[in-house]
């Protein structure tokens, strides 16, 4: 895992909550193959106006995926924790989602690999 900081300071606190965050993603995709986190802090400075944004982008056998941590409205958050709370669980939502469309259950307890042949359950 790589671990990039944007215009903030870097944390030794917020660096070992994305390495923890990082490593639980492996739960819902235990085969990616590289996973880069950006933190970015607003380009103001350390106003009490400043923002956060997390990029999660990920590789895994297929597919690649981005996730980040901007609210609706693309607005960042003013505390950087959340920030990396919110793009972990856009992750997390899109790796159970890729997994879901891989692998479907039919009603004869069949599993059937998109892209490839059906195989009975035993």
């Amino acid at each position: 895992m790589t671990l990039t900081f944007r215009h903030t300071e870097r944390s030794s606190a917020l660096e070992a909550r994305a390495r923890e965050l990082g490593q639980r993603l492996q739960r819902y995709g235990e085969r990616i193959t590289q996973c880069h986190m950006t933190l970015e802090g607003s380009r103001g400075g350390h106003d009490s106006a400043a923002t956060y944004a997390v990029q999660i982008d990920l590789a895994v056998p297929g597919a690649r995926i981005h996730a980040d941590s901007l609210q609706i409205d693309g607005a960042g958050h003013k505390d950087p924790f959340l920030a990396l709370r919110d793009a972990f669980n856009n992750a997390k939502r899109q790796l159970q989602e890729l997994h879901s469309k891989r692998f479907r259950f039919d009603a004869g307890n069949t599993i059937e690999r998109l892209g490839g042949a059906k195989t009975g359950m035993p």
